[in-house]
């Protein structure tokens, strides 16, 4: 497991303070709802969060199985103003109606219920060097840097592809945090994609 002291407090605070920042989105060109099948977003897979001990999160397990997912190119993360793949996994099946949400809203309506997302920050070969979780449900939001150190990359974000508007993802892992008085708990993903990404942001 991963000590909370393990972690970089910067990239930390870092994650918590954008993920609350607005988002500028690059306009989708005219008619892109059209051309999307929603089929294309179709995808099975859980996040579990198990908290055994924090003082701002209630203690117990709590699940998220998703039914779709979307994926976005993202510029300007911080640190380092770089590039990025954001993909979030949704409880619900994408259809034709929410379409509009994801490429003008970034998906503010449907980011109200359950759901995760994973924020690979990439460098200039496109291979992932950061990996980003959060995982939201009702009454709970957990957002921590899961992967930075490469035996963390290499064991479960070796099997990512980024080519030809497409990224594809497979990965199983676990992230957890224990500093006795403060924090205990774990966080697991199963996540299989291959997915069209859909649409540029700025953050």
């Amino acid at each position: 497991s991963i000590m909370l002291t393990e972690r970089v407090p910067m990239i930390a605070a870092l994650w918590t303070l954008v993920s609350v920042l607005a988002v500028t989105c690059l306009a989708p060109s005219p008619g892109a709802a059209a051309k999307l099948d929603p089929s294309d977003f179709q995808a099975t897979g859980s996040f579990e969060l198990v908290v055994k001990d924090s003082k701002p999160l209630k203690p117990g397990t709590s699940r998220i199985r998703y039914q779709s997912a979307f994926a976005s190119r993202v510029r300007g993360l911080i640190p380092g103003n770089t590039d990025g793949i954001e993909i979030v996994f949704l409880t619900k099946p994408i259809t034709a109606s929410v379409l509009p949400d994801i490429l003008r809203n970034d998906a503010r309506e449907l980011r109200t219920g359950d759901h995760a997302a994973l924020v690979l920050f990439l460098d200039r070969d496109e291979n992932v060097s950061l990996v980003n979780l959060s995982y939201v449900v009702p009454g709970t939001t957990v957002a921590r840097t899961v992967a930075w150190k490469p035996d963390e990359l290499r064991k479960h974000f070796s099997r990512v592809t980024v080519r030809a508007g497409r990224v594809v993802l497979k990965s199983k892992g676990a992230y957890s945090e224990i500093e006795s008085g403060h924090e205990a708990l774990t966080l697991t993903w199963d996540v299989d994609v291959d997915l069209p990404v859909i649409r540029e942001v700025t953050r």
